[in-house]
């Protein structure tokens, strides 16, 4: 036994990755918000970790925020583009905090990531991907606040 490692939980980590694909097609959103709203508690409380109700409440304000915003533009808009970024600064500024998971806030940083970067070549396109961004931030909210 001097020297090894023992495992406290035979069971692999969940997991919960953002894939930009869900902010493309309807059918992949619908499967990962199911995804994430059927996921065993063990997984849950796994993924939320260190998150705050409080944090997670900030994040989702300025983040759903920030895409109601672009979803209700008629045309492109720079500023919008600022207050993406500044919802970006938020997620790893509550992470940094360690009130935001790093789960969380990956998954977070990676979905305002694809929305931002698809912003720069084309509004619609970006536009389609808040409405889908602003669905998942809901069902990762009924997650939190359920467990903590």
């Amino acid at each position: 036994m001097c020297g090894e490692t023992l495992s406290l939980s035979s069971k692999p980590q969940p997991k919960l990755e953002f894939n930009s694909q869900v902010l493309r097609d309807e059918k992949l959103l619908v499967n990962e918000v199911e995804k994430i709203l059927s996921l065993p508690p063990h997984a849950v409380r796994a993924i939320i970790g260190r998150t705050s109700g409080t944090a997670y409440r900030r994040v989702h304000e300025i983040v759903t925020s920030a895409l109601d915003r672009l979803i209700a533009s008629a045309k492109y808009d720079p500023s919008l583009l600022i207050d993406l970024s500044k919802a970006l600064i938020m997620v790893r500024y509550q992470a940094a905090r360690e009130q935001l998971s790093d789960v969380i806030a990956n998954y977070i940083d990676s979905m305002l990531r694809s929305i931002i970067d698809a912003a720069k070549t084309s509004w619609s396109e970006a536009k389609g991907f808040a409405e889908k961004a602003r669905t998942i931030l809901d069902a990762l909210a009924v997650l939190v606040y359920e467990y903590t």
